[in-house]
């Protein structure tokens, strides 16, 4: 069988979810691919038509953020509905979301949005990692370890069910009846962090980094007006975990790396 993944991965969980799961497809004797949505990876529609129809099986991978699925998730979905619609291509589809605190986004939602895609959801798993967002103490390593080994297992029981036929939904439960009411605020939230985001002038290089790796292209910079975010933002944390210096500030405030660690995703 070929499964081919379309993912979004802001710090690294989802990237690490989808890369282990391809790395257990392949070991099984079955090819495994993986399409990046970011921005930069300059996916055509034809190409993504053209990767769905040679594919057995489609693959989903995305972070949850506040019960939500993040916009540049969304959009892709959405795209994908209208790539797919009139050529009524059928295939079953897998989804692979990660979180940290609350699994608080199910199958039930994800259903709605492939709505006309042509795509059948036959599997849906939750893989719980770490929170990306700032915090004050060290990524508890022991516990990422053991969440890495849960998902690995959980992640191999998605494949088996995949390649016997079988139908493996997860995530229905109490906690998406939580996922509702934080889903109402999210959009708002999200929307609004690009205005929340700023660069530290002290401590930044002006490597570009952030505006390389950001995966909507909405970090500009120009000489004179210096550092711009846009809308466009997704709200993922990546320039944030990942400059070099720590100089991207939140709602003003620059947090030295040295007391705040930034999270950069699981490492083997």
């Amino acid at each position: 069988m070929k499964f081919s993944t379309f993912y979004f991965s802001g710090t690294g969980n989802t990237r690490w979810a989808v890369e282990t799961f391809n790395a257990i497809i392949t070991a099984k004797g079955h090819q495994a691919d993986l399409f990046s949505i970011d921005l930069g990876e300059k996916l055509t529609d034809e190409r993504i038509l053209e990767i769905v129809q040679e594919a057995d099986c489609i693959g989903l991978g995305t972070p949850i953020y506040g019960g939500d699925l993040p916009p540049i998730m969304k959009g892709f979905i959405e795209r994908l509905s209208k790539i797919l619609e009139p050529v009524q291509t059928e295939k079953k589809a897998f989804v692979i979301n990660t979180f940290g605190y609350v699994n608080a986004f199910g199958p039930k939602e994800m259903k709605k949005r492939l709505t006309g895609s042509g795509l059948a959801l036959s599997a849906y798993v939750n893989i719980q990692l770490c929170n990306n967002v700032n915090t004050t103490a060290p990524v508890d390593v022991g516990m990422l370890n053991k969440r890495m080994t849960q998902g690995k297992e959980e992640l191999t029981e998605l494949a088996d069910c995949l390649l016997a036929g079988k139908k493996q939904i997860k995530g229905r439960g109490p906690q998406t009846l939580i996922g509702a009411m934080i889903r109402k605020k999210t959009p708002e939230a999200v929307a609004r962090h690009y205005q929340t985001l700023g660069v530290h002038s002290e401590t930044c290089t002006r490597c570009m980094i952030c505006v390389n790796n950001c995966p909507t292209g909405s970090i500009q910079f120009d000489e004179e007006e210096g550092f711009t975010f846009l809308p466009g933002c997704t709200a993922c944390m990546r320039c944030y975990n990942f400059c070099p210096t720590g100089a991207i500030t939140m709602g003003g405030v620059y947090a030295d790396p040295d007391e705040v660690p930034r999270y950069q995703g699981p490492v083997e």
